[in-house]
């Protein structure tokens, strides 16, 4: 048709532009996140191996069962016979995860043991790095309310006190808390920095426990602060052995209104730090 000698010609409808989504799932597909996340972590372990601080850190995991047979049982033959971990952070996009996952593996790796994980945050990639790896991933929360069966090492890498003093009070007893290794935040700091008041409050069992664990600290391992920074190896010492009867019967329940937010609000920070 025209119309005063201009020809109407009908608009061609406009190309949809492809999804930027379905671009990135080209581009970077579950499993090769996958292999790229576990590569990463074979990275930091080789970082963590190579530092000046593993000498240190194998002496130091060499020492735990002998530490807890000669102060604690030295008519037994005490061996580590699993490993827990709480607040692990996504390995696939988180840089400190990754080299908390890699120490995971190294201690795994000394003991030799059945080690389980546990963190709110986990995405469907990070949980299949770790089965890969030969490490369950629970799926429920257990709120660091975790009794030992036999000797068990605690991972809590840079974890909230609630699920420090939950640990402590649901093994709260001799017998049980002397069968507890807590790799974690120093006690000792914790209770230097935070007000007696709100120790006492909220975070009795971690006030209590500090004079209960030999420290040793986590140094060396990687340039980064943010890392390892002030985490302990927690090993049990005669201390516990030491404790009157009365001292034990203080042990009300903590309550929380939500045990996981402070892994939550530290994990989340981390993701933005990538490699």
């Amino acid at each position: 048709m025209e119309s005063q000698g201009f020809q109407l010609v009908k608009k061609k409808k406009a190309a949809r532009p492809r999804s930027k989504q379905v671009i990135q799932n080209m581009v970077s597909s579950p499993q090769h996140n996958k292999c790229e996340c576990l590569d990463k972590i074979q990275q930091a372990r080789q970082i963590i191996e190579t530092s000046e601080g593993h000498s240190n850190l194998k002496k130091n995991l060499d020492s735990i069962e002998r530490e807890l047979n000669t102060v604690l049982a030295p008519h037994q033959n005490i061996t580590v016979s699993g490993i827990v971990c709480y607040g692990l952070g996504q390995l696939s996009n988180s840089r400190i995860a990754r080299y908390q996952g890699a120490l995971l593996l190294i201690i795994k790796d000394h003991f030799q043991v059945p080690t389980e994980v546990y963190d709110p945050i986990f995405s469907s990639v990070d949980v299949d790095v770790l089965e890969t790896l030969d490490i369950k991933v629970l799926n429920r929360n257990e709120e660091g309310k975790r009794k030992v069966v036999g000797t068990t090492l605690f991972f809590l890498p840079h974890c909230g006190k609630e699920l420090y003093n939950n640990l402590l009070w649901t093994n709260w007893n001799p017998s049980l808390l002397s069968h507890c290794i807590i790799v974690g935040n120093s006690f000792s700091t914790i209770v230097q920095n935070v007000p007696t008041r709100i120790l006492k409050e909220h975070y009795l069992f971690i006030y209590h426990a500090q004079d209960m664990f030999k420290e040793l600290p986590l140094t060396s391992l990687v340039n980064y602060d943010d890392v390892f920074n002030d985490v302990n190896i927690h090993i049990p010492c005669h201390n516990i052995l030491n404790k009157c009867p009365e001292f034990w019967l203080e042990n009300k329940e903590p309550k929380y209104e939500n045990c996981d937010i402070e892994i939550v609000r530290k994990k989340m920070s981390e993701i933005k730090v990538l490699s």
